[in-house]
């Protein structure tokens, strides 16, 4: 089977969806997304904490995010988009730099408010236990959504449009002639049944770079497709299809966890997510609590086990105890783990790809390693990339060229420092 198509998009997560929507909003006719697991049983667009903001220190982080935050707006019941606010809780040593930052975020037109400790008594009664903190930063336009229902609706407005999502589609090699139109080819297997979740782990986690090794698993039927460009939004498994698209990238998929507990001597309801001074966040989930703590002694690599109880206990109860007396008697219920996919300077990789041994013009695209805030970056960059592939220039934002994934080779990361 041969599928000719203008773009051909590898992962139909929330930024894959995306792109696709903005290249069709923009015209482009014939666009195609692959996906092993459309579903997104193991998506990172699914397996997060829900938060959208735009209090970050650099300036680019900053504009994605407000450009995002303003269509969450416009679309709030379609997408689960709450102003619930983020509540930072900082220490004497990090509210210094949270200050600085905030001046950023406010030259950039993005509300921001200190509050002492008498502020965050008034309006958070029940932290009562504020020894560590020093200062608060609010954002009250920052919050919640529902990666769900964006995702979803990214897909139905592109497949509105004539874009086609090709389920349980695994990408396993790609050529490139010097003829004129579809010049990328690109070969995968489809597999003709349901993949069960432990299969959807084992082709994943093939040590191939190309899971040929795993395809044999279930029935699979051979696809190519023939495209004009190609657009590497694999996430946790960008490097693997970068290494097929003949480029080495420089991000590493690493698993974070999140719990849900019982709070049942506090409502969070009427409060957005709050960042403790230990790193551990937090906020309302229906009646119950969801917290997640990122581990920086976490080893690279796949890994979907969930730490249970164990990790409620040792991690997350001990710092919201350390906040508030009616804390005491919290009650783990579930979690999950999920995967980041993360870059050196935690930022994202957005861009034409011209490094790791691929020359530009080549009709290779990217957008991934969003390090943990894609959902809140993914209307911007699916904008600003689809622009650049049908324009071949950025218009929507400024400054998109400093996250192309040669800034690495170039020596000009742009760190971030306030990553969850």
């Amino acid at each position: 089977m041969i599928e000719k198509v203008d773009a051909l998009i590898v992962g139909a997560g929330v930024i894959g969806s995306s792109v696709a929507m903005h290249l069709a909003k923009m015209g482009m006719q014939k666009i195609r997304v692959i996906d092993l697991d459309l579903e997104g049983a193991l998506s990172s667009s699914e397996l997060n904490a829900g938060g959208v903001r735009a209090t970050w220190v650099q300036p680019i982080n900053i504009e994605m995010s407000k450009q995002s935050i303003d269509y969450f707006a416009e679309m709030a019941t379609q997408v689960g988009y709450r102003p619930c606010g983020y509540l930072w809780l900082n220490s004497e040593q990090k509210m210094k730099a949270a200050l600085q930052a905030r001046e950023r975020q406010l030259s950039h037109g993005w509300p921001v408010e200190v509050w002492d400790l008498a502020e965050l008594k008034r309006r958070v009664p029940f932290i009562d236990k504020t020894d560590a903190i020093a200062g608060c930063i609010y954002g009250p336009r920052d919050g919640l959504i529902n990666p769900n229902l964006l995702k979803n609706h990214f897909r139905n407005e592109a497949r509105a449009l004539g874009v086609v999502f090709d389920d349980r589609t695994w990408l396993q090699e790609v050529t490139f002639s010097q003829e004129a139109g579809q010049r990328i080819h690109a070969k995968a297997a489809r597999f003709e049944t349901a993949l069960s979740h432990e299969t959807k782990l084992e082709v994943v986690s093939s040590s191939s770079s190309s899971g040929s090794d795993s395809s044999g698993i279930l029935g699979t039927k051979p696809i190519e497709y023939q495209a004009h460009s190609i657009v590497n939004c694999a996430g946790p498994w960008a490097a693997k299809v970068a290494s097929l698209l003949g480029y080495q990238c420089p991000t590493y998929p690493v698993r974070r966890q999140v719990c849900i507990f019982d709070c049942r001597d506090v409502d969070l309801t009427s409060y957005g997510m709050i960042v403790d001074v230990s790193g551990v966040y937090f906020h309302a989930e229906a009646t119950n609590g969801l917290a997640g703590f990122a581990n920086p002694s976490e080893p690279r690599g796949i890994n979907y086990d969930y730490d249970g109880e164990g990790f409620f206990t040792e991690i997350i109860w001990p710092a919201l105890y350390e906040r508030s007396t009616r804390f005491e008697r919290l009650k783990h219920v579930t979690g999950w783990a999920g995967l980041y996919d993360v870059s050196p300077d935690e930022c994202a990789v957005i861009g034409e790809v011209d490094y790791g041994g691929v020359k530009g013009n080549q009709g290779i695209f990217e957008a991934h390693s969003f390090s943990g805030h894609g959902v809140m970056h993914s209307y911007s960059a699916g904008r600003a990339l689809a622009e650049k592939i049908i324009k071949g220039r950025y218009e929507s934002l400024e400054d998109v060229d400093l996250l192309s994934g040669s800034r690495f080779e170039k020596g000009k990361p742009i760190y971030e420092n306030l990553v969850i």
